[in-house]
């Protein structure tokens, strides 16, 4: 009976994934290992603070169709290195999470507002 009760509570939130998309900001401002602070994902434009200078403004974009996310694990150490050059090791793959928003960001100028990258 104290089964079925742990069985039928279910969490008090939803869990929801959201892709960070970096793409319009520079990389080399971001130094590997950086301290950062992503606020307001409750709202229309979350901040991602990364270090003490750099600050990116996000905007949610709605997928087109769900997006899928996957993990990729190497191959095994019982796999066995053939002497064939052709053969590519095997590799894992598994599903994480399907998510419906994508956040965008814009690295933020001085005054507040987003900076505008040009498009290739």
């Amino acid at each position: 009976m104290e089964a079925n009760k742990e069985m039928d509570k279910q969490p008090d939130y939803e869990e929801e994934f959201v892709f960070l998309d970096l793409d319009d900001c520079l990389y080399s401002d971001i130094p590997p290992n950086a301290p950062f602070v992503l606020s307001g994902l409750d709202t229309l434009t979350p901040t991602l603070q990364i270090g003490n200078h750099l600050k990116l403004i996000g905007e949610y974009q709605e997928t087109v169709g769900t997006c899928y996310i996957f993990s990729e694990s190497g191959p095994s150490l019982n796999e066995k290195c053939p002497t064939d050059q052709n053969h590519v090791p095997s590799k894992e793959v598994k599903p994480l999470a399907s998510l419906q928003k994508i956040l965008k960001f814009k690295v933020c100028t001085e005054d507040g507002s987003k900076a505008n990258v040009a498009d290739d």
